[in-house]
């Protein structure tokens, strides 16, 4: 009876968090978490056993992470994705350890709760950049990279917390030892998936039952967490494994979309009893503590990861984006601070201030992240008559008299999926054209091709008066960021009003701005292939010409209105 009553009291306080969240525009677990500190200042410790069935709830969410982790994007941006983040998490680690140490915490504290502050989160900034319809432009591409490579390397982090909670020893061969073992159980796991799994999971999908492959499914979360436990590595991080393990299935959409509901009850769960872990004494009498923790911890990955960026070669607005999005702490924290508790690295004490300051930069991290143009922009007009400041906010190439020689040519801004193809068209017809990417690899393999092609961020007017802006005959606008576009276009109309301008639209929503932009095309992709789509079919079935020309003509007609 005690286990239904919590229940219920968890599922209401779960719901009321959510839709306050929602409508506050905050992400839904602070809602959960804040539901739960609320509840858990008032349940009796006897109503609070369901906390047990939250553990059920992070291995879902891990194993659904798994399955929607994606190595062909990771795979664009790889070596800032995978050096940049790793050099991230170290230096964050490295100076949160050595400033936690000012606050009296010890050794062990300060280490627990310094990797934990050095993740990010993949659900909140994920839902972010889609919601500003961000996650296909550059920085989203990096930002996405970034957050894969992130939850990857929690792994090592969850490994090395048995161990800490052991007895004495030399450090470095007991956690080497730890590593091993856990690479090995790992790889094993990796291995046994890649034979057995896709071949299990593909037959009993062939059985067209879904109720069978969603118990398949969380038998597969729960039975990887159950042997990773058993070798001493988190379960939470087993179902992970299991989760990569099928993320390049064919399967893998059918079994995270039949899993979501399920995961979805239980990651409510979690993060309210997460919230049980918040004594509200102890927020109000260490709140000091929480706010400068919370500040110091934003301040310093926003420099560590902009100095990164700008490292690896991306500045300006690009560079800006990726300190902001990545500036808070991510649930993953919440991972490891209570697998510390529950190994009693951590106190209560020690875990609610943590996951304090983890709330708390969730809730500021939509707030940071709108603020990326203005702050870039403010930034960019303070540094202007630095020329050493001046260029980490400007992203670009400068001025060139090469640029002079350039005439009636076709810039392309972006050589990606759309780009390339218009490239190799103008290639074909020999008309002269120049491409700004903002992809180092991307400039190198044009280059060796021999087609003229520019490193930078096309919104710089430096860059683009580096192509010959002024002298070119159009603008194709092939990026798929909204805001860069509207940047761009404003420049190129104001220095070169005959500029013809093409731009694609991203979002449906994309395409009425533009328009108002009065740009001189604008071209939607999705819209354009249901286009192509129609003329097939009722080619196929026997349409005229002039029939399938009327419909085409009047779906562009009802779409202009």
């Amino acid at each position: 009876m005690e286990l239904i009553l919590g229940l219920f009291f968890v599922m209401v306080a779960a719901s009321l968090g959510g839709f306050f969240a929602k409508l506050l525009k905050f992400p839904s677990l602070v809602g959960f978490i804040l539901a739960g500190i609320l509840v858990g200042a008032i349940l009796p410790p006897s109503l609070k056993s369901v906390s047990s069935l939250a553990q059920v709830g992070i291995i879902l969410l891990l194993f659904s992470i798994g399955i929607e982790l994606s190595f062909d994007r990771l795979s664009k941006y790889l070596k800032i994705a995978v050096f940049g983040s790793l050099i991230q998490i170290t230096l964050t680690a490295l100076f949160a350890y050595f400033i936690l140490g000012f606050f009296n915490l010890s050794h062990v504290t300060a280490f627990i709760l310094s990797l934990g502050f050095s993740v990010s989160s993949t659900a909140v900034v994920v839902k972010i950049l889609e919601d500003k319809g961000e996650l296909d432009t550059i920085h989203g591409g990096i930002i996405f990279g970034w957050l894969l490579v992130q939850d990857l390397a929690v792994i090592p982090m969850m490994v090395i917390l048995p161990f800490l909670a052991g007895e004495g020893g030399n450090a470095a061969p007991g956690i080497l030892l730890s590593l091993g073992k856990g690479a090995l159980v790992i790889l094993g796991v990796i291995l046994l998936g890649k034979k057995l799994v896709p071949y299990i999971i593909h037959k009993l999908a062939g059985t067209n039952s879904r109720e069978i492959l969603l118990l398949a499914s969380i038998a597969l979360a729960l039975g990887t967490a159950a042997i990773t436990s058993f070798f001493g590595i988190s379960p939470a991080l087993g179902a992970f494994l299991a989760g990569v393990v099928i993320s390049e299935s064919q399967e893998n959409h059918a079994i995270f979309a039949e899993t979501r509901p399920l995961r979805d009850l239980f990651v409510a769960l979690f993060f309210v009893t997460m919230g049980f872990l918040i004594t509200p004494y102890v927020v109000i009498s260490n709140l000091g503590l929480i706010l400068t923790l919370t500040a110091i911890i934003l301040l310093l990955k926003i420099v560590v990861v902009f100095g990164i960026s700008f490292l690896f070669g991306y500045r300006g607005r690009t560079a800006v984006a990726n300190s902001f999005a990545l500036a808070q702490v991510g649930e993953f924290a919440f991972v490891i601070f209570s697998e510390a508790l529950l190994l009693k690295l951590l106190t209560p004490q020690e875990t609610s201030i943590g996951i304090s300051v983890v709330l708390l930069t969730l809730v500021i991290s939509p707030i940071l992240y709108n603020l990326v143009l203005p702050f870039w922009r403010k930034m960019k007009t303070l540094t202007a008559k630095s020329q050493s400041l001046s260029k980490l906010f400007s992203a670009g190439e400068k001025h060139t008299e090469e640029s002079e020689n350039l005439r009636d040519h076709i810039i392309i801004c972006g050589y990606g999926r759309v780009g390339k193809w218009i490239g190799k068209a103008f290639q074909g017809f020999d008309i002269p054209f120049v491409v700004v990417e903002y992809n180092q690899s991307i400039i190198s393999e044009l280059k060796d091709s021999g087609i003229p092609a520019l490193y930078g961020d096309p919104t710089e007017p430096e860059v683009l008066e580096a192509v010959g802006v002024r002298n070119s005959k159009a603008v194709i606008l092939a990026i798929p960021d909204r805001v860069a576009q509207e940047t761009l276009i404003a420049y190129v109309q104001t220095v070169s009003p005959g500029t013809k301008i093409i731009s694609r639209a991203h979002q449906e929503s994309d395409w009425e701005k533009l328009k108002n932009l009065q740009v001189d095309k604008v071209v939607q992709p999705e819209f354009e292939a249901a286009l192509a789509i129609i003329r097939n079919v009722f080619s196929s079935m026997g349409k005229t010409k002039e029939e399938i020309s009327a419909v085409t003509k009047s779906l562009r007609l009802s779409r202009s209105k």
